[in-house]
């Protein structure tokens, strides 16, 4: 399915590791005539030397000081890229992982294309774990996405559209995705 019409704004889609942000969030500016995937861990993996290391001693997901500094600048990258791309007619279609809203805000307030429209799919932890053991080495998480699924949720649960995409395949997904949202769409 291709939209008649761009999307104004920009798209967040969030989610834990293994709920499907970068394969959907590609699909779904596939679908719009100007689009561009934003995907934010291209923006972690830019850092060629230094890079932190996220995990505690026991494989937990504790970024430390140094880490957090790197996590914000990649926010701060991925949102002028962003602005760059809506400056030009170009709907962003971010992908990354949002915890808080301390992070949702941090990204909100430096992009400038509104309205920012934030998705977050929510797959069973099963489904997100299981898509995760069966990506590439390289893109598979090795920490536990329990408790940050658990915070998302505490921290995020009444902010934006919550697509349980577990029995969906990414094209669905997408497809669903960008049929609501034109659907909001003044026409």
């Amino acid at each position: 399915m291709t939209a008649a019409r761009s999307l104004p704004g920009c798209l967040l889609i969030t989610g834990t590791p293994g709920a499907g942000k970068s394969t959907v969030s590609r699909l779904v500016a596939e679908q719009l005539p100007y689009a561009a995937h934003v995907d934010g861990d291209v923006f972690g993996i830019m850092l060629a030397s230094g890079r932190a290391q996220m995990l505690d001693a026991q494989g937990r997901w504790n970024p430390g000081p140094v880490g957090q500094r790197q996590l914000r600048l990649r926010m701060i990258n991925m949102c002028s890229v962003s602005n760059n791309f809506a400056a030009e007619g170009i709907t962003p279609v971010i992908d990354t992982v949002v915890e808080t809203q301390e992070e949702l805000r941090f990204i909100a307030d430096r992009l400038v294309a509104r309205p920012l429209m934030l998705v977050v799919l929510c797959p069973p932890l099963d489904v997100a774990r299981h898509r995760n053991a069966t990506r590439t080495p390289e893109t598979r998480t090795t920490y536990d996405v329990a408790p940050l699924a658990r915070n998302q949720r505490l921290e995020l649960g009444d902010i934006g559209w919550w697509l349980d995409s577990g029995d969906l395949t990414a094209p669905q997904t997408a497809d669903q995705i960008v049929a609501d949202l034109l659907d909001e769409q003044p026409r």
